[in-house]
């Protein structure tokens, strides 16, 4: 199983952006309040609260762990040999997950040090930015059973995993856009930008890969 692992600069990245993070958390500490930021609505203001030590453990080691981690249970996968033809696709992906991570703990953060900034805003347009980084490499995500749009019906045939996810990364770019949008707008316009994005990223691509496997199925 370890064969399929291969240490990659994304993953010297990624570890070194998550232990600074973690630095500034610890160097911050004392000038914390007891609560920290732990999830942001769409319309940009916080929702939910963690204590801090729980607030800087999870976003600290989710930035470090969970890129890492994928890049272990790979070799579970029963298609293990497919992740050879996107290896930078998906490194590139990891990278992403845990720069957003490593940005919300610091923007939790700068929140609970009052920095005079909108930490809501722009969390959510980091989010529009991950969207855009994941909907380009998209179309070079091969079929496999722990990454990319997995229906029933993208599993079962390669060619609807490709066409799903060709689609897909125009949609995650588009909703991307949308979403940066919606964060620097405020009320119901906002909203629905975000909303739309969601649906489009999320909602269509299943959508889109049940459609065109019913004609092969006939």
């Amino acid at each position: 199983m370890m064969k399929d692992f291969k240490w990659r600069w994304q993953d010297t990245l990624i570890v070194i952006l998550g232990l600074a993070t973690l630095a500034y958390a610890l160097i911050n500490y004392s000038k914390l309040p007891q609560e920290l930021p732990a999830q942001f609505g769409i319309t940009g203001k916080v929702n939910r609260y963690w204590d801090k030590n729980i607030a800087i453990f999870v976003f600290g080691i989710l930035g470090i762990v969970l890129p890492l981690i994928m890049q272990f249970t790979r070799s579970i996968d029963p298609k293990r040999d497919n992740y050879k033809k996107f290896e930078n696709a998906y490194a590139m992906s990891r990278l992403a997950i845990g720069m957003l991570f490593n940005l919300m703990l610091v923007l939790s953060i700068a929140y609970g040090l009052g920095k005079d900034i909108n930490v809501g805003k722009i969390a959510i347009g980091a989010v529009g930015i991950m969207f855009i980084a994941l909907g380009n490499y998209m179309p070079q995500v091969k079929d496999n059973y722990l990454f990319g749009v997995r229906t029933a019906w993208t599993l079962a045939n390669p060619e609807v995993w490709r066409k799903t996810h060709r689609l897909s990364g125009i949609m995650w770019m588009i909703g991307g856009l949308l979403i940066f949008a919606g964060a620097f707008l405020s009320g119901a316009l906002s909203q629905l930008l975000i909303i739309t994005a969601l649906v489009l990223a999320i909602i269509v691509p299943i959508l889109y890969s049940w459609m065109i496997s019913r004609p092969l199925k006939s």
